[in-house]
């Protein structure tokens, strides 16, 4: 019987094979990535309700001005669908994290044209977005999140047009 699964790469929703240490361009889908984001909570599952890494990337978008920014934001937590989403606490202290973390950055980013290393205004964002979080999700229950299939949809309805719109103003 033919092996089904490749064991040192992960298989994606899409049926991909990605080895997250070494990742192939071509592996890598905005389906995936919504997916799986889509499907990861904020705070490792701490929030008084389910809040997704998708969700958050679409807040993230919602206060950068400018469509490079824009796609930046929707896309700077997109190695999280990969390597899984992990509390900043933790992150800093495990070996070698932050290197394969920055090597599937850099593959994502090439391939859907975004600068990285990220922005100050989207790092700032993405700042402010942790405390407004952290007050409305953690501490209280000021917010009703989105399902994972609607933050999957909203994100890849938002990608698209994002898209669309740089792909009108590069010709």
């Amino acid at each position: 019987m033919e092996n089904l699964f490749e064991t040192d790469k992960i298989r994606t929703f899409m049926g991909k094979y990605i080895d997250p240490l070494n990742p192939d361009p071509e592996a890598i889908t905005l389906v995936d990535i919504a997916h799986a984001l889509s499907n990861q909570c904020r705070w490792g599952g701490h929030s008084m309700r389910f809040y997704s890494v998708a969700e958050h990337s679409i807040f993230v978008q919602n206060m950068v001005p400018s469509w490079e920014d824009k796609i930046a934001a929707m896309l700077h937590d997109a190695s999280e669908a990969y390597i899984a989403d992990i509390a900043r606490p933790v992150k800093g202290r495990i070996t070698n994290y932050h290197e394969i973390e920055h090597n599937l950055m850099n593959v994502i980013s090439r391939k859907f044209g975004f600068e990285y290393p990220l922005s100050t205004a989207v790092k700032e964002a993405d700042n402010y977005a942790l405390k407004w979080e952290w007050i409305n999700l953690v501490l209280a229950d000021r917010h009703q999140p989105l399902q994972p299939q609607l933050a999957k949809s909203a994100f890849l309805t938002i990608m698209d047009k994002l898209t669309n719109f740089r792909n009108r103003e590069q010709l």
